[in-house]
């Protein structure tokens, strides 16, 4: 098989200046005259009520469609999310000219036609998790060349642990960037630097990083001979969980699970599996803080409780009752006739499974300001995802941010929620939004909703059945006069 990549992939550097109009300037945060707006538009508060069915978890997937490329013939996933980044993900596959087919919530892949390693710049600056693929590339062709990944801006999110995973690994690894101020604006090019594939090796990650974790763990299973990965993120985090799984359904030797270290034994060749996503553990909980923010009672399945066990704890400490009706359904109620008084303020510190997931602590901060009391919300994981909280003032929230820090003041202590105008900065920044629009007096609109959209399938549709008053709207563009 011949793989191609481009010939001019590096050429001498080009420096230029981040503060280009085009580049690391602010502008792109006004909202622009001449694109359509497509917003969520919300009459609140609201009070909800019936089921939720909660979708295939979206950051499980991504990384399980990566590990397809290191697969001979055919997988086939089931239960996938219909969101953006999904659909971001299959078209860098196919770009790489692996065949994918999708239909009725599954997506089928072949990989056995790739035919490049070369993955497209556009389609990689939309979803970080387009960089999972650099390790079943190099591992299975030898060869990898991916720019370095988008996704939200919350903050630093460094590679450096994939690539000096992949260097222990023997392969050569280089990061050309093509302007000089700003790091993501560049490629990675990886390959075997025997020219054959991958060998054993050791590697220590200095933080537990759940993706550095999955992208070594599908380099290393196509790796000729024995690697051990110590330090890495626990085989009980639910998505490290389902993507070893699949692996060794594919023929992958795994050992480790539960620990800190994992030994893996590479195989020349993995074949095609099948998948069925679990749930989403991060829409589950935001559909339960919906309930306690709305001061509503509903019901969702299919759920997995123990990878939220976390956000119930938090719950049933401000007082909402939580009941487990069977396997997979909770019901969540923080209604008053259900609770007979109001929620608690209560603490958050966001950390690795089983600690508090951080992509809930947005949705949370929200809840937070219709408590009784205030509350400390300290974020661990990343350093720019607070955001948020400048949108929720917008609302009327009353919110102190310092740093990696907030405290957050309940209704009785000058938070009040009120509709206005915000924008969605990021995906759960933007989710938390809408709780808060659902929970405050008058009409909240929602501008940026790409952002919400990449993580939550249809989640418009979903509120509208539980009664919430959420309308999506396109915004005719009124050019304006500067």
């Amino acid at each position: 098989m011949t793989l191609s990549c481009s010939n001019t992939l590096f050429p001498k550097p080009f420096f230029t200046s981040c503060s280009s109009p085009t580049q690391g300037t602010h502008f792109s945060n006004l909202p622009q005259p001449t694109k359509q707006d497509t917003i969520f538009k919300i009459k609140g508060p609201s009070t909800l009520s019936g089921h939720i069915t909660i979708s295939g978890s979206k950051n499980a997937s991504l990384p399980l469609l990566a590990a397809t490329l290191c697969c001979s013939g055919t997988s086939l996933l089931h239960n996938l999310p219909n969101v953006s980044d999904i659909q971001a993900m299959a078209s860098i596959l196919s770009s790489l000219g692996a065949k994918v087919d999708a239909f009725d919530g599954k997506m089928m892949v072949n990989s056995d036609g790739v035919g490049k390693v070369e993955v497209d710049l556009e389609e990689m600056k939309k979803i970080r998790g387009g960089f999972f693929v650099i390790g079943p590339l190099v591992a299975r062709f030898g060869e990898a060349v991916v720019a370095l990944p988008g996704g939200c801006n919350i903050g630093k999110r460094p590679v450096d642990l994939h690539l000096r995973g992949l260097r222990a690994l023997g392969a050569v690894v280089e990061l050309r960037q093509l302007v000089l101020q700003c790091y993501r604006d560049g490629k990675v090019w990886a390959r075997a630097a025997n020219g054959r594939g991958l060998v054993g090796g050791k590697f220590r990650l200095d933080y537990p990083s759940v993706g550095a974790t999955e992208t070594l763990m599908m380099a290393a299973s196509m790796a000729d001979g024995t690697t051990m990965l110590s330090n890495v993120a626990k085989v009980m985090e639910p998505e490290v969980v389902d993507l070893a799984r699949f692996l060794t359904d594919c023929g992958a030797w795994i050992e480790g699970a539960g620990s800190d270290n994992l030994i893996i034994r590479g195989k020349r060749q993995l074949y095609g599996s099948e998948c069925v996503i679990k749930p989403d553990r991060i829409e589950t909980g935001t559909f339960m803080l919906a309930a306690a923010i709305t001061r509503s009672c509903i019901l969702m399945s299919p759920v997995i409780p123990s990878r939220v066990s976390c956000l119930i704890d938090k719950l049933s400490q401000a007082g909402c009752k939580i009941s487990r009706l069977d396997q997979q359904t909770l019901q969540v109620s923080a209604h008053p006739s259900h609770i007979g008084y109001d929620l608690k303020s209560f603490d958050i510190k966001t950390n690795p499974f089983p600690g508090f997931p951080t992509d809930l602590q947005p949705q949370t901060m929200a809840l937070l300001t219709t408590c009784t009391g205030s509350s400390l919300v300290e974020e661990s994981v990343f350093d720019n995802r607070m955001t948020h909280a400048r949108e929720l003032q917008k609302l009327g929230a009353r919110i102190q941010v310092s740093g990696r820090n907030a405290l957050v003041y309940g209704f009785d202590e000058g938070s009040s929620l009120q509709g206005s105008r915000v924008i969605a900065r990021d995906l759960r920044g933007g989710v938390s939004l809408i709780l808060a629009g659902l929970a405050a007096k008058g009409t909240t609109q929602i501008h940026d909703i790409a952002h919400i959209e990449r993580g939550y399938e249809n989640i418009d549709m979903k509120l509208q059945n539980l009664g919430a008053d959420i309308q999506r709207l396109t915004l005719t563009p009124v050019p304006l006069l500067l």
